[in-house]
C-alpha cells in the first residue's frame, strides 16, 4: 500500500512574545527573578529612562548614542539593567549580532532576571544559534514569575527547531499538565516530540485527545490514520481516514489508499465500494482488475461481473477474464466460465491454470473430451502437470470401467 506522506510537518512556527522593555520606568527598578538585585543610581535611572523614550519613539540610534556614552564614561561600573537597555536598543534595530555582548553582560551583572535570559534567547534565536536560545529560554522560564507558559513553549520550539526534542519534551509536557486548556500549539508541539523521540503511544493517546476536541482537524485525522497504521490496527487507520477524507474533496490516491486500508483490514467489500469511485473516474484496467478482485473476496461475484464487464467492453486484459471465469465459477455458471477461461487463453497461452481450470468446468459439464484436452493442455506446465495428470489419470479410468456400459458418456 502506498501510504500517505509520514514525514509531515505538525508543529507551527513559534510566535515569539514582545520584547520585555517598559516604555517607561519607575524607581527603584528592581529584577524580575528569584534574586533582588542592587538598585539603580539616579544617574543610571536617567540614562536608562531617557534611553527607553527614544526607543519608544523608534529613535534606536540616539538610545545607543545615550548609553553607550554613559557605559564609557563610567568605564563599564554599570547596572545590569543598563547593558540590558543597550541590548533592546539593538535587538528593536534588528541588530541581534550587536544585542548579543549586552545580553551576556546583562545575565552576568544578574543572573536571576527571567527578562534578560528570555531576550537572550531571542538574540541567540535571531542569531540562528538554536541550542544556546533554547537554553536561555529554558533558564527564563525556571525564573520567571508568575509561571509563563509562553516562555516554556519559545523555549521548546527553539530546541525542536535544533533538533533537540529530549530537551523540548519536559518543558511542553510541564505546560500542558499544568494547563486546565492548553493552548493547540502546545498540544501539536508536544505530538511532534512524542513522534521525534519514539513515543509512539504517548503520539497516539495525545492524538486522540486532540480530535476529541478538534474533530474538524484533517491534518490530526490524518496523523491518526498514520499511527494507527505504525500499530498495524488497519481497521482503526481506515475508520480515521474516512473522517479525514470526509472533510475535504480527496484526491484518487486518497480513495485509493482508503480502500487499501480497508483490505489490509480484512474489510474487502468496503475496500471494493472505494475502488469502485475510482472507476466513475476512468476505467483503468489495473482499477477494474483491483475493485473486482475485492468484490470476489468478499463473495459478491455478481457486483465483480458487473464491475469486469464494464472493464472489458472498455479495455479487456488477460487478467480480467481470469477474474470474471473465476466469478462464474463461484456462482457455479460453468459454460459462462468455461468460455471466459478460453478468452483468458487466447489473451495469455501461458497460463496453465486457466488450462487447468476450464478442464474442471468441462468436468462439471460432462464434456469429458474437452475436459480431457484441456488437462493435455494443463500437464505441459510444471505447476499444474501433477494435478493435471491426476485428473488425466482419473479420466482414462472413467473412460475403462465405462466401456461396458451401452450407453458410455458422450461430449455434448
Amino acid at each position: 500500500m502506498k501510504h500517505p506522506n509520514s514525514k509531515h510537518s505538525f508543529f507551527a512556527s513559534c510566535p515569539w512574545v514582545a520584547l520585555i522593555i517598559a516604555t517607561t520606568i519607575f524607581f527603584p527598578v528592581t529584577a524580575i527573578g528569584n534574586g533582588r538585585a542592587p538598585d539603580l543610581t539616579r544617574d543610571e535611572q536617567q540614562v536608562v529612562h531617557e534611553a527607553q523614550r527614544a526607543m519608544a519613539a523608534k529613535n534606536y540610534a540616539q538610545a545607543r548614542k545615550k548609553l553607550s556614552e554613559y557605559i564609557e564614561k563610567t568605564q563599564g561600573k554599570i547596572h545590569y539593567l543598563v547593558n540590558f537597555t543597550l541590548g533592546n536598543a539593538w535587538i528593536l534595530d534588528n541588530k541581534p549580532e550587536k544585542a548579543l555582548p549586552f545580553y551576556l553582560a546583562a545575565a552576568d551583572g544578574h543572573s536571576s532576571d527571567a527578562a534578560v535570559w528570555q531576550n537572550l534567547g531571542k538574540a541567540y534565536h535571531d542569531l540562528g544559534r538554536l541550542r544556546e536560545a533554547g537554553d536561555s529560554l529554558a533558564k527564563a522560564y525556571a525564573l520567571a514569575v508568575p509561571h509563563a507558559p509562553v516562555i516554556a513553549y519559545q523555549a521548546a520550539s527553539a530546541y525542536i527547531e535544533a533538533r533537540r526534542p529530549a530537551d523540548a519534551l519536559p518543558l511542553l509536557e510541564r505546560i500542558v499538565k499544568r494547563s486546565a486548556t492548553p493552548q493547540s500549539e502546545w498540544l501539536e508541539a508536544l505530538l511532534k516530540v512524542y513522534m521525534d523521540v519514539g513515543k509512539k503511544r504517548k503520539a497516539l493517546d495525545l492524538t486522540r485527545k486532540i480530535v476529541s476536541s478538534k474533530g474538524d482537524s484533517a491534518r490530526m485525522w490524518q496523523l491518526l490514520t498514520h499511527l494507527y497504521i505504525d500499530r498495524k490496527d488497519y481497521a482503526k487507520a481506515a475508520a480515521a481516514m474516512e473522517i479525514q477524507l470526509s472533510l475535504f474533496t480527496a484526491s484518487p490516491e486518497q480513495i485509493e489508499q482508503l480502500g487499501d486500508l480497508y483490505q489490509m483490514a480484512g474489510v474487502p467489500l468496503k475496500a471494493a465500494r472505494q475502488y469502485e469511485k475510482l472507476l466513475a473516474r476512468a476505467l483503468h484496467p489495473q482499477k477494474v482488475e483491483k475493485t473486482a478482485s475485492a468484490y470476489l473476496d468478499a463473495r459478491k461475484a455478481d457486483a465483480a461481473i458487473d464491475v469486469l464487464k464494464k472493464g472489458i467492453a472498455h479495455r479487456a486484459t488477460p487478467f480480467m477474464w481470469w477474474l470474471l471465469a473465476s466469478a462464474y465459477y463461484d456462482l457455479e455458471k460453468f459454460d459462462e466460465a468455461m468460455e471466459a477461461f478460453e478468452r483468458c487463453i487466447c489473451s495469455d497461452p501461458k497460463n496453465g491454470e486457466a488450462h487447468l481450470m476450464m478442464g474442471y468446468c468441462a468436468l462439471r459439464l460432462e464434456r469429458f473430451a474437452k475436459a480431457q484436452s484441456a488437462f493435455t493442455q494443463a500437464a505441459g506446465f510444471a505447476k499444474q502437470r501433477e494435478e493435471a495428470n491426476q485428473r488425466l489419470n482419473e479420466l482414462e479410468r472413467y473412460h475403462l470401467s465405462s466401456t461396458s456400459s451401452p450407453e458410455p458418456p458422450r461430449d455434448s
